[in-house]
């Protein structure tokens, strides 16, 4: 039995209900409306990519990696911030393909190293990461913004 190709490409358009279906196994719910508005937002010119991994025209995979610029020193970040394989595929060689490109990505950029954004809760991510060569650096602490529209309405509410 032949075991067809893993072909990965820059996701499109079209591609978004797959990756908002994928989005959701990781418990973000999103509609292919959301997730095509954001698509069409990354900036490729800047290094943005949005990458599907494909098997026999099926998306089984997912990752946005996002370049950074730094201050401090020469060079780029690129950052993994969503990277998801479709449950039915892990175990296939999905996602050693689709972190392949992020790679191939960053490295094309001249990203000096690539982070990956995971959830502290994802064990079996980590270990797919870890076995990839990624480690533990540091932490990451987060605040959330209220957003302007937020701020506007907060001010004018009576006290």
């Amino acid at each position: 039995m032949d075991v067809p190709a893993i072909e990965i490409r820059t996701a499109t358009l079209g591609d978004t209900p797959a990756i908002a279906d994928l989005l959701t196994q990781l418990s973000y719910a999103n509609t292919a409306a959301e997730v095509g508005r954001r698509l069409a937002a990354m900036n490729e010119a800047a290094g943005d990519r949005a990458l599907v991994a494909c098997m026999s025209d099926a998306v089984l995979g997912f990752a946005a990696v996002h370049l950074i610029p730094m201050i401090h020193r020469d060079g780029c970040v690129a950052r993994v911030t969503a990277f998801i394989v479709a449950a039915s595929a892990r175990g296939r060689g999905v996602g050693t393909a689709l972190f392949a490109a992020c790679e191939a990505h960053a490295a094309s950029r001249t990203a000096e190293r690539l982070e990956v954004t995971s959830g502290d809760a994802r064990a079996g991510a980590h270990a797919f990461y870890t076995n990839r060569g990624c480690s533990r650096e540091g932490q990451r602490f987060t605040k959330r913004v209220a957003r302007a529209e937020e701020r506007r309405s907060s001010s004018r509410s009576p006290r």
